[in-house]
């Protein structure tokens, strides 16, 4: 992946600092549609925790052999959380270059450290006969635009102790920052907490989907008050599309024809679904690249976070519904601060201090590895 700015330029990683930004939207950034929903926080303060992988980090990865990654999309079961990294590299010798050795395409860890406030303390990772950590399911690594380039993941839920994996296969990433193409999205599933995988059979969307890219949740919340489905944030590959909406029955997740999406509001404001994405409604306007949602109880909404390219910054939205409206963006952390940020995943268990604080994964294209981060929330 890249960052915002740029892929594979250069970079450099910004010392730790705080950040304490106004609630609201800055110039350009994505769309609201009329009637957007008022928004809830007044304020956000916003600093890096601990870097969570590569040198420096605050819990080692270097028998793993990371020396750099991305993304870190993350689920939870049985107390503990499962992250999904991307495109990752090793060590060269006691060296670590940037986009070095051991290129895999796709990495999985787990940790039982439920308190990110000092970091997150690794406990095991997906490991392959080499003794390092290995891809949940390699890319082809085929030259940009002639078959696979690599196999990203963009989200984890959890149904009923089976963790779910959507990947992404990326046919090639363009020279332009935050444009690629994909082949086909897809889920690979979990029963014995990220040990084992199996593929879920056919693919959910196809190249152009427009849920090729997706923010996962089964939490029980506004609009899913009985936890009656996994509800789906979709965007097409890259990070300029518009966000749409899908859900699904939690037994279901890996049979596409039960999916259902989101086309608008009946005459009585009731949402309509319908089985087929083409016909799937924007529900925030881009560009919109790499997010998660996430209940706040503190709020009583969802929050859904991603990279905003035209403002090169990360933003966060709020709901009531998953279907919204939804906010205009607030700002959680910007380029200018945080050089080629870019992704900021959540999960429920590091939401503290009853929805007040989160800590998140945000990622860094100079220096290619994640951070955890904490946002203090104040309405």
């Amino acid at each position: 992946m890249r960052g915002a700015s740029g892929r594979r330029s250069p970079g450099h990683l910004l010392l730790a600092a705080a950040l304490t930004l106004a609630a609201g939207a800055l110039a350009g950034g994505a769309g609201t549609p009329p009637g957007a929903q008022v928004a809830t926080i007044k304020r956000l303060t916003v600093s890096r925790v601990a870097q969570l992988t590569g040198p420096g980090a605050s819990s080692s990865t270097r028998a793993a052999d990371i020396c750099g990654t991305d993304l870190g999309t993350m689920t939870e079961v049985n107390g503990r959380v499962l992250f999904a990294f991307g495109d990752s590299f090793g060590f060269q010798g006691e060296a670590c270059p940037r986009f070095g050795p051991n290129w895999r395409s796709n990495l999985l860890g787990v940790s039982s450290d439920l308190d990110p406030s000092d970091g997150v303390t690794w406990e095991r990772w997906l490991m392959g006969a080499g003794g390092h950590a290995t891809a949940v399911r390699e890319g082809a690594h085929q030259p940009a635009f002639t078959g696979e380039q690599t196999r990203i993941p963009t989200a984890m839920v959890t149904v009923r102790q089976r963790v779910y994996l959507h990947l992404m296969s990326v046919h090639g990433f363009a020279p332009q920052g935050g444009v690629w193409q994909c082949n086909s999205s897809g889920f690979v599933f979990s029963d014995d907490e990220g040990r084992t995988w199996k593929d879920a059979g056919r693919n959910l969307g196809g190249a152009d989907s427009p849920f090729n890219m997706l923010a996962l949740t089964a939490q029980r919340g506004g609009g899913n008050e009985r936890g009656g489905y996994v509800y789906a944030l979709g965007t097409p590959c890259g990070r300029f599309g518009d966000v749409r909406l899908a859900r699904v029955r939690p037994d279901a997740v890996a049979q596409p024809e039960r999916w259902e999406y989101f086309t608008g509001l009946d005459g009585s404001g009731q949402p309509q679904f319908v089985n087929d994405p083409s016909r799937a409604a924007a529900v925030i306007r881009g560009p919109v690249g790499e997010a998660s949602v996430l209940w706040n109880p503190y709020l009583g909404r969802w929050m859904y976070t991603y990279l905003n390219e035209g403002t090169a910054a990360l933003e966060l939205r709020e709901a009531r519904v998953p279907w919204g409206p939804w906010s205009a963006p607030h700002t959680l952390a910007t380029a200018a601060d945080y050089p080629q940020l870019y992704g900021a995943f959540m999960t429920p268990a590091y939401l503290k201090d009853g929805g007040r604080t989160l800590y998140f994964v945000m990622s860094q294209f100079g220096p290619y590895n994640t951070f955890v981060m904490k946002a203090s929330i104040e309405r």
